[in-house]
């Protein structure tokens, strides 16, 4: 299980980036800051190029975007405040964290007494193992069907599949093909690939769209899509999609990029 320690280091990184670009757009904004003067018709800007010129210069309606520039680099003076507060405060937590959480004891334990010991939460190998190992029935091959596999001599149904799975294997994603799931208002389906976010210990699923040129596969496939939405099941929450047509075939890069944006 991730330890807090690199959920704040994650944290402190991001904060460092977004610090950088802040500074950036602050150097590049217009001198001074905006004072806003409400009134019966609306709002009107007023651009103080020093503190002493506390009116500040009118802005005409046609200069607007000298009033956003204006606004946005306030905000982002206030960000860097926050960012700073923040860095300081994820510090001195670390500082006095310990190296391991509760979840983190069991491992500590010789095996000899861990086979005597009920953890408060399975080690990540046996539970991922538990889940590899659940015995399921996907869905039957056609006797037409051509016999295609995957590097591990899966059999699949397209030569995608074998990219999506093979690609999954690389990354060592742990994945079940055609995991059969009830959806409440549909019923039985067979989602491409289930699949896990061991880090996260979350569970995904994966539907490859292969036929997209096809009107009436178009419309079962968004019927679907609908039904997993209303099982709880989106787009970039707990499913993948990845699509094709005969002229734009599946993209190997984007099967990459879509394991290591929500998987890994």
């Amino acid at each position: 299980m991730k330890h807090i320690y690199e959920h704040l280091s994650e944290r402190e990184s991001y904060l460092h980036t977004l610090q950088k670009e802040k500074k950036q757009e602050i150097q590049q904004a217009p001198e001074g800051t905006l004072r806003i003067d409400k009134r019966m018709k609306g709002n009107v800007y007023f651009h103080r190029k020093s503190k002493e010129n506390f009116n500040g210069v009118y802005i005409r309606k046609k200069n607007q975007e000298l009033a956003m520039q204006l606004a946005q680099k306030d905000y982002n003076e206030k960000l860097l405040r926050t960012i700073r507060q923040e860095l300081s405060a994820i510090e001195k937590i670390k500082t006095i964290l310990p190296e391991a959480c509760v979840e983190d004891v069991y491992e500590t334990l010789s095996k000899d007494r861990q086979a005597l010991v009920t953890p408060i939460l399975e080690s990540e190998e046996i539970w991922v193992q538990k889940w590899i190992s659940e015995p399921y029935q996907g869905k039957s091959f056609d006797e037409t069907a051509p016999e295609l596999y995957t590097s591990k001599g899966e059999r699949v149904r397209s030569k995608s599949e074998i990219i999506i799975a093979d690609s999954l294997m690389r990354a060592e994603i742990p994945y079940r093909y055609e995991y059969p799931v009830v959806l409440k208002g549909y019923g039985k389906v067979y989602p491409d690939f289930t699949v896990l976010n061991v880090k996260e210990r979350k569970e995904w699923y994966w539907e490859h769209l292969g036929m997209m040129d096809d009107s009436e596969y178009v419309e079962n496939s968004l019927q679907k899509i609908a039904t997993y939405e209303k099982n709880g099941i989106f787009p970039g929450k707990n499913l993948i999609l990845t699509y094709e047509t005969k002229q734009i075939p599946i993209n190997q890069k984007i099967v990459s990029l879509m394991i290591q944006q929500h998987l890994l």
